[in-house]
């Protein structure tokens, strides 16, 4: 009798290993599935290279440079970004340009253009620096390493693993 109450313990045991083991199982494959869904709705915004487009000046109707470009154009920049999470990180390609006022096609533009624009519109295309605000040229510089310098930080192993604790009597 002691024999047979030492098996079904023993297979109660067994029982209980297989049933845990399935649930972990299940558990791990319900949980991988569902991440996986969810990382494909929710996508990190990641710019290589995305090109940038900001109107600089509107040219009014009776511009010389409309006549020329035969639609209502504006002065514009054009550069491409690099980016990741709406910052900014690196800029590059940066020119003056004649846009649409949809900014859907622009211009370059040309030595006559250029004339124009210096002439009539007090504005030098060769001379002009760039238009992009400090958040666009340094400031997402600035965030990114510190978020990059914090990651670094927090991934380095502390030197002080191994303390005693001194049990307290209350």
């Amino acid at each position: 009798m002691y024999n047979a109450t030492i098996l079904k313990s023993q297979k109660i045991k067994n029982l209980t290993k297989t049933d845990m083991t399935k649930k972990i199982l299940l558990t791990t494959i319900i949980a991988l599935s569902s991440m996986h869904f969810v990382s494909a709705k929710a996508k990190i915004p990641v710019c290589f290279p995305c090109e940038t487009l900001q109107t600089i000046q509107e040219l009014p109707t009776d511009s010389e440079i409309q006549k020329l470009a035969g639609q209502k154009v504006n002065l514009s920049y054009i550069n491409n970004e690099y980016g990741i999470l709406w910052m900014s990180i690196w800029n590059t390609n940066g020119r003056y340009i004649l846009s649409d006022i949809s900014n859907n096609t622009y211009f370059e533009i040309d030595p006559q253009a250029a004339k124009i624009l210096k002439e009539k519109h007090n504005f030098d295309v060769e001379t002009a620096q760039s238009p992009l605000s400090f958040w666009k040229t340094i400031g997402g510089k600035l965030v990114f390493s510190i978020i990059l310098g914090l990651l670094i930080w927090g991934s380095i192993p502390s030197k002080n693993k191994n303390r005693d604790v001194k049990p307290v009597n209350i």
